[in-house]
């Protein structure tokens, strides 16, 4: 059998055959550096998972605390007794809210959350639907709505006549006149 390749030295055998290695270690590297770089971007991703569920674990576990803690205050709260100032109204927008109270003496009195009222119980949130303040003994109180109960007589009050003359409020629908007169 005749060999069709033009004779060569040992030299030019050995010279194309490291090529050859040399170019097939070459891929064999790029591949391996190509598998470690996916390997390496999958344990990256992994621990991004891993991040995101431990977040999404603790906003639960928050908002499961602040939900006790809403119910908590709730119960913890005693609802408005006699001499407790009560609620004419609220208002405002979002989390600024204001509250007009009504003292037992008749006075009214705007407030908003972290205020002192005349009576020294503190004003502790106000709500839509609530107003929580905390008595001098520390408990929560949740003032109730409508007319407080009638001031005590004082006879030194009846007695100044510099003392002003506080009429109770108008019962609803009263501010209109009767029914047929606007």
């Amino acid at each position: 059998m005749q060999n069709k390749f033009p004779p060569c030295g040992a030299a030019a055998m050995l010279a194309v055959v490291l090529c050859l290695l040399s170019a097939g270690a070459a891929t064999a590297q790029s591949t391996a550096e190509q598998l470690s770089q996916i390997e390496n971007d999958t344990l990256v991703l992994k621990a991004q998972e891993r991040q995101m569920a431990v977040k999404l674990q603790l906003a639960n576990q928050q908002a499961e605390l602040t939900a006790r803690q809403t119910d908590s205050g709730r119960a913890a709260a005693q609802p408005g007794r006699g001499g407790d100032p009560t609620i004419v109204s609220i208002e405002g927008i979002g989390d600024k809210l204001y509250a007009t109270l009504m003292m037992t003496n008749g006075a009214s009195i705007d407030v908003q959350s972290g205020d002192t009222l005349p009576n020294g119980m503190r004003v502790l949130s106000i709500r839509a639907n609530e107003v929580l303040v905390q008595g001098d003994k520390k408990q929560r109180i949740r003032l109730a709505g409508g007319a407080p109960a009638a001031p005590a007589y004082n006879a030194a009050a009846a007695s100044n006549p510099r003392q002003p003359f506080i009429l109770p409020p108008l019962p609803p629908g009263m501010l209109n006149g009767p029914k047929g007169n606007p």
